[in-house]
């Protein structure tokens, strides 16, 4: 069954109400459009009504798509074509408005879920007080060339996230839409989501839910995947991507707009200025034990380079001596002994140049908080070699 009109009344189902209403809001991208849906009737979870948002695209294509679904949907799938774009934000309440269930999921076209992602959020949600759930989420980077999507790589989101936390959330928004589900009450309590926000529209819902309720999460395996494509732009580029400078613009008013409706009700403007200086602070005072504690564990890995060195040259000084008299058998002894030491030196500074490799890509790709915890395991390792070596000496 399809919709098309500007605003959709309430679509029901029958005399029973689904559990489960996904909102899949589109625009002239049937090749992702189809994946989706592919990912939503896979769902081990049967019991849900899917509602494809065309947000004033091309008709057509988006029809003969759900088309293809025809038998596997047994009638759980509608389409509200807008006549008139509202926007991406906005065509996420089109959908709302346009269902009814007792819980929500957005699913964006171009996104795409593991086969149990509905049953297990919907039984945790059925056994527990969290208003929404969010998943463990892979983010998949993929190219599209013509009708074919190749993925080029994956990484997991926020790998060491073990909470969804309204402090974590302060800082980013680590549960996008495909990875939550979520009671529709909650719209009750916290709006629906705002539609004069180009982009996050997202993330600002997820604030306002935090403030009041809580998140759970699954962890384990991905149930979750966040399709981008760095490379694409137009219908089919993300907009994370292709409105990064909008996503950047937006998050800072997002942020001013608390800042000053809390500013306006509370005040604590000293409290906050006092905040950010200490922050400050902090920031630098970390940079610099960091560069400290570099330097402290390359000028220890220059000093083991030389000594291990000038141990090779001694040994092979030894050997040549020995080669050159041809005298006793004690020394030929003495020269396998050497050669053995020599090689098992020669493999411990390899592995100590790997090492050090390692510390080096660490020190490049990890933040600065956890660059220091990294140089801190590393110095208290060195101080009890040191200790082990004063003890053996003495």
């Amino acid at each position: 069954m399809s919709v098309d009109q500007p605003n959709p009344g309430t679509i029901r189902t029958g005399a029973s109400l689904p559990r489960v209403a996904i909102v899949v809001r589109t625009k002239n991208r049937p090749l992702f459009l189809r994946r989706a849906l592919d990912s939503v009737f896979a769902q081990t979870f049967s019991d849900f009504v899917v509602v494809v948002v065309n947000d004033a695209g091309e008709q057509t294509p988006v029809e003969t798509v759900v088309k293809e679904f025809t038998d596997r949907a047994d009638d759980r799938i509608h389409v509200v074509h807008n006549a008139h774009s509202k926007g991406r934000e906005a065509a996420m309440n089109t959908g709302v408005s346009a269902s009814e269930s007792t819980y929500l999921s957005i699913h964006d076209d171009d996104d795409t879920w593991a086969p149990t992602f509905l049953d297990q959020c919907v039984r945790h949600l059925e056994n527990s007080a969290d208003q929404a759930v969010a998943v463990r989420t892979e983010v998949v980077f993929e190219h599209v060339d013509g009708d074919e999507i190749t993925v080029d790589s994956r990484e997991i989101l926020a790998s060491d996230l073990s909470q969804i936390s309204l402090a974590e959330m302060f800082r980013h928004n680590y549960a996008p839409p495909i990875s939550l589900l979520y009671r529709r009450e909650v719209h009750d309590a916290v709006g629906l989501y705002d539609e004069t926000l180009p982009v996050l529209a997202d993330w600002d819902f997820n604030l306002r839910l935090l403030s009041r309720f809580t998140i759970g999460f699954i962890d384990g395996p991905p149930l979750a995947f966040w399709h981008q494509r760095p490379a694409s732009e137009g219908d089919e580029g993300n907009s994370v991507v292709t409105a990064h400078q909008d996503h950047t613009g937006y998050e800072i008013e997002i942020r001013d707009r608390y800042l000053r409706g809390d500013l306006e009700r509370n005040g604590h403007l000293g409290t906050l200025l006092y905040l950010t200086e200490m922050l400050s602070r902090g920031n630098t005072q970390l940079g610099d034990a960091a560069a400290h504690l570099e330097t402290v564990i390359r000028t220890t890995n220059t000093e083991r380079s030389n000594q291990v060195s000038g141990a090779v040259a001694h040994f092979e000084k030894v050997i040549r001596t020995a080669e050159a008299s041809r005298i006793a058998p004690e020394l030929a002894d003495l020269n396998r002994n050497l050669i053995s030491q020599n090689n098992r030196m020669i493999a411990q500074f390899e592995t100590l140049a790997g090492r050090v490799n390692h510390l080096e890509d660490l020190i490049v790709s990890q933040t600065l908080r956890a660059r220091v915890r990294a140089y801190q395991r590393v110095a208290r390792s060195q101080l009890r070699q040191l200790a082990d070596r004063a003890r053996l000496r003495s």
